[in-house]
């Protein structure tokens, strides 16, 4: 173990982080953990536990106006949050037919948010329109990072850490970054090439980061940036000395 380690403090190491358009997202399902976020190494990183990381996993929920121009209440079926994180509820409307070159989505603004009544007013153009809602709930939930090697037959896989949402919504993450440990063994923070990063969640609401319906809706309300550094250099040997320090074999 100690010749891998000297191998990758010889290296050159670009410090970052890996943001949200280097994920790749899926939907969750409500009360049972659910991968939302995959992220594939294309080259060696160290996850670093010394820079700041942001989080904030959105609810979604889609409803469908009268169409007749009034004023609607869309009452949401999980608690929102008035959270310092990030913006607290994001509206899309989704054009069943869209103009060539126009996406389906397009922003919207309620006409105003109830954080205790857990709803928000829109008005529609008089015409029925679906609405996509991304939203900060404050019901609780957990999203566990976990490191996942390469390849079929046996998963072989090590938890990362974990973060309540109750404490990353609540927090103005601009001003009381999040933290979390690593180094529980030695390698820990070290992911190789072709490696990946699986963001789960176990939540009672669902999660999603953007429609899976591709109608170029997204929650830009979304948080997930997660501190790294990446090197362009071949380190011999990474890949088995991850393996033997899951392992326990040092």
């Amino acid at each position: 173990m100690a010749g891998i380690k000297q191998r990758l403090d010889s290296v050159p190491w670009k410090p970052g982080h890996i943001n949200t358009g280097e994920w790749e997202f899926s939907q969750s399902t409500p009360d049972e953990p659910s991968t939302v976020a995959t992220y594939q190494a294309p080259r060696p990183i160290r996850i670093r536990e010394d820079r700041e990381f942001d989080l904030a996993v959105p609810a979604f929920e889609t409803f469908t106006t009268v169409g007749d121009g009034s004023t609607q209440t869309f009452n949401l079926s999980h608690n929102l949050l008035d959270t310092p994180a990030t913006e607290a509820l994001v509206l899309w409307k989704v054009l069943d037919s869209a103009p060539d070159g126009m996406p389906a989505g397009q922003r919207e603004t309620p006409d105003s948010i109830d954080f205790e009544g857990n709803s928000f007013d829109y008005t529609d153009s008089g015409n029925v329109e679906n609405l996509f809602v991304y939203y900060i709930p404050r019901d609780p939930a957990v999203v566990e990072f976990t490191k996942v090697a390469p390849g079929g037959g046996a998963t072989l896989e090590q938890p990362l850490f974990e973060v309540p949402t109750a404490i990353a919504h609540t927090r103005d993450q601009s001003k009381d970054p999040l933290s979390f440990d690593l180094g529980r063994t030695a390698l820990q923070d070290t992911v190789p090439r072709k490696w990946k990063i699986v963001a789960t969640v176990d939540a009672p609401y669902p999660v999603a980061f953007e429609d899976e319906e591709g109608r170029g809706t997204s929650a830009t309300n979304a948080l997930l940036a997660v501190p790294r550094a990446q090197t362009e250099a071949r380190i011999r040997g990474l890949k088995d000395a991850v393996k033997a320090d899951i392992a326990g074999l040092d």
